[in-house]
């Protein structure tokens, strides 16, 4: 419906303009045509007049065909009426315009006593209404290119379909614009402002994309000299752009100067051209940072929510922790109060610390052993499963986000673990300068596992938030087979 609505205002906006331009030069030929040999009344009903209803009847061919017969029939899919009223409009608009071309023609018969056939009108009026349906029928498959990528980019909006998408919409507007020129037969139009326009604006849309998409990207994520490589680059590519627009332009104008076109056809056009490319480039790059920065609040934001929802007023877990843990002591079930009490810290560190965006590296660590060593309290008993760590310590300044390093832990023990067959896990986190490695290698046997139903944090998570908080800052590896599991994470921090 929204296409339609544009389409509409377009045509009718076209059409406006095509028969005013028409009647203005009509009028001005009414007021200079009495010169003794025909009357400006004669070139006012039978030529200005005949123009116009030729114009009204292809806008109003154009309105029938395309918001009621395709709308209603040829989506449809009722296509044998719709062809059958598509060849009624054809045909009565063929009719038309023959008749006008009978009118138009009255001079050539009043005055060169000719006696023109009547197929002679009727094959004119027929062609210049099949060039107006082939013309319909070329917009036609634009329209559909145009829709399917507007679609496609809005669905799923990659580079290629953005490229896609603006070359479309631009050389579109300027066919369009070229073609409205033409048909108001603006006087002077291929000699003056037309060269500029059918030669210099394809060139400035060339230097565009390719500047836009090409060479500012690669000067953005350059080295040294990314700087000298951009100049060459950009002016090798103008000047061949420019070599071809000039013969081109020369085949067109014979007469044309060539100090003219270096100044006003290449040097100004280019300039204007990388001007506003790097203004695009620049806006482009602030809304996709505002966009990376909610992405990665909202990645926050659900994080934190999940991590509430899980939380059941806190303060009786404690009391009832400290209740466990006394019970325990007093029993003397040491290893059971050790747990307790890991289990207690755990909850404190997930409660307060884990809402803030960064904590120390060793707060993160000293929360992965007391998990590491609670769940080693669960398979303590079972002597076919191995359990090796190597965690360094942090005593530098280093700041990690929180619960970042848990789920790839969480995921070795929840499917590396079988108290059915030989199992194992080892875990390695090294630390050097800024530069965090972790190694987890683990068994799979998630089918015997008692927490495989268990929710976690989940690796698709973390994989979706080191892409939002560490970009460009963390190497992440998987590899996976059906008898075991393993990741190597390099994350660098500050």
């Amino acid at each position: 419906m929204k296409y339609n609505k544009i389409e509409f205002w377009i045509a009718t906006a076209c059409f406006a303009i095509i028969f005013f331009s028409r009647l203005y030069q009509g009028l001005t030929q009414y007021n200079a045509a009495d010169d003794g040999v025909h009357t400006g009344t004669q070139m006012l009903f039978y030529t200005l007049l005949p123009a116009l209803a030729v114009i009204a009847v292809l806008y109003g061919a154009f309105l029938a065909v395309h918001f009621y017969v395709m709308p209603r029939f040829w989506r449809a899919k009722r296509y044998l009426i719709a062809g059958g009223i598509i060849l009624a409009i054809f045909i009565v608009t063929g009719a038309i315009l023959s008749a006008q071309s009978y009118f138009g023609s009255w001079i050539y018969r009043k005055y060169c006593n000719a006696d023109l056939p009547a197929t002679r009108f009727i094959s004119r009026g027929f062609d210049i209404a099949a060039i107006a349906f082939f013309i319909y029928g070329i917009y036609l498959l634009l329209r559909c290119a145009v829709v399917y990528q507007y679609r496609l980019h809005s669905r799923r909006p990659t580079i290629v379909s953005q490229i896609i998408h603006e070359a479309i919409m631009l050389v579109g507007t300027w066919l369009l614009i070229l073609m409205l020129l033409i048909a108001t037969n603006v006087t002077g139009f291929f000699y003056t402002a037309g060269s500029f326009y059918l030669f210099a604006l394809p060139f400035c849309f060339c230097i565009y994309f390719l500047n836009l998409y090409l060479m500012i990207p690669r000067y953005r994520s350059g080295g040294r000299h990314a700087g000298v490589v951009y100049a060459i680059q950009l002016l090798g590519i103008a000047a061949f752009l420019g070599f071809i627009e000039n013969a081109f332009l020369l085949q067109s104008v014979p007469s044309f100067s060539v100090d003219v076109y270096v100044l006003f056809y290449w040097f100004i056009p280019l300039v204007i051209t990388v001007i506003v490319s790097w203004r695009v480039y620049i806006v482009n790059q602030e809304k996709y940072l505002e966009l990376s920065a909610l992405k990665t609040a909202l990645g926050t934001s659900d994080a934190t929510l999940q991590l509430l929802r899980s939380q059941i007023n806190p303060h009786f877990l404690f009391n009832a922790l400290n209740a466990l843990y006394g019970t325990a002591l007093v029993e003397g079930a040491a290893r059971t109060g050790e747990g307790i009490q890991k289990l207690g810290d755990m909850m404190r560190f997930m409660l307060h610390e884990n809402m803030r965006e960064t904590i120390p590296l060793s707060r993160d660590i000293e929360y992965l052993r007391n998990y590491i060593d609670l769940q080693n309290l669960r398979v303590a008993s079972s002597e076919g499963v191995t359990i090796k760590t190597e965690i360094s310590d942090s005593d530098s300044q280093l700041q990690i986000v929180p619960m970042l390093l848990i789920p790839f832990i969480e995921n070795a023990y929840k499917h590396g673990i079988s108290f059915e067959n030989p199992s194992f896990i080892t875990i390695n986190l090294q630390i050097d300068h800024n530069r965090l490695t972790l190694n987890v290698h683990n068994s799979r046997y998630a089918e015997s596992n008692p927490e495989k139903d268990q929710p976690g944090i989940g690796l698709d998570n973390v994989k979706q938030r080191l892409k939002l908080l560490y970009p460009q800052k963390h190497v992440l590896q998987i590899r996976e087979t059906k008898e075991d599991f393993f990741i190597h994470l390099t994350l660098h921090l500050s």
